[in-house]
């Protein structure tokens, strides 16, 4: 959002239109163009609007941050931006109970897409009266109910978490969207909540081979490290992304993986002040070859 900024010295005060702006935990204010001595009155601040549109405003931006690389169209990278604005600048205009209803139906469809993505067959409006209603669902396997209370539940988490991102993060992120769902898998002794999987696993339709049990402790520290490393450098949404391909090659957890990629990139996106997203199940076949 830009505004105007005084500036003081012995010489007195100084004016400048100035856009503020966040990158996950930092707040950053790029000095737009200096206006004089005097303050602006009401024309020449909307003759300053009219002048640093949206789309300069952000070249300005990038200009700054120095990205090292783009792996993502700009253009695309400039829509994420607008889409951003826009999205925030409605958000600002809402009244607290629609801020909550919107962040009910994000929770709701999120949940439907991801599980449905893996397999779950509830409807959305069933979804909604199970995770919002607590009501379940006759004629649907108990296995499908909790994976979805538990997922609602993740969200909760991820959202109020204040920690950065880190091992024990997702490790207990993994524990809250899986509990309990080993009762229904009887015939994988395998399989481990909240901690790494011990034996190999490998992903129907996939182009790549999970990294074996022994590595795992050794590739999510890198993972960690790339996030720290690069959540400055790359763009948010480039970063969010990066993280979501490089988490499902490792694939560290016995199940619950996918879910776990799609909640952690929109960790990632928060922290980085953009909106979360979700990848729709009409779009599964899509979602997936971009991983293979």
């Amino acid at each position: 959002m830009a505004f105007i900024k005084i500036k003081k010295n012995e010489d007195g005060e100084y004016y400048y239109y100035v856009e503020s702006y966040r990158i996950g935990d930092r707040v950053f204010q790029k000095n737009l163009k200096y206006i004089g001595k005097e303050k602006p009155d009401e024309n020449k601040i909307i003759e300053l609007e009219n002048e640093f549109t949206e789309k300069k405003i952000q070249k300005l931006i990038r200009s700054d941050l120095k990205f090292d690389k783009y792996k993502v169209e700009l253009d695309l990278i400039e829509k994420a931006e607008n889409l951003k604005r826009k999205f925030f600048k409605n958000l600002e205009k809402m009244s607290p109970e629609s801020k909550r209803q919107l962040e009910k139906r994000f929770k709701t469809g999120f949940t439907y897409h991801s599980c449905s993505i893996e397999g779950n067959t509830l409807s959305r409006a069933q979804v909604d009266m199970v995770i919002n209603q607590n009501i379940s669902i006759e004629g649907k396997r108990l296995l499908e109910i909790d994976e979805l209370r538990n997922h609602k539940k993740a969200i909760d988490y991820m959202m109020s978490e204040q920690e950065d991102l880190s091992e024990n993060f997702i490790k207990r992120l993994h524990e809250i969207l899986m509990k309990d769902l080993n009762e229904y898998i009887e015939d994988d002794i395998y399989f481990v909540i909240g901690g790494y999987r011990c034996d190999m696993r490998y992903i129907e339709g996939a182009d790549f081979i999970p990294v074996p049990p022994l590595m795992i402790v050794d590739e999510m520290r890198k993972l960690i490290s790339f996030y720290k490393k690069n959540k400055y450098k790359i763009h948010p949404l480039e970063l969010a992304a990066e993280f979501h391909l490089k988490f499902v090659t490792i694939h560290p957890f016995s199940d619950g993986n996918g879910r776990m990629a799609r909640l952690l990139m929109n960790f990632i996106l928060d922290r980085s002040g953009f909106p979360m997203i979700d990848i729709l199940l009409e779009n599964r076949q899509k979602y997936i070859n971009s991983l293979a």
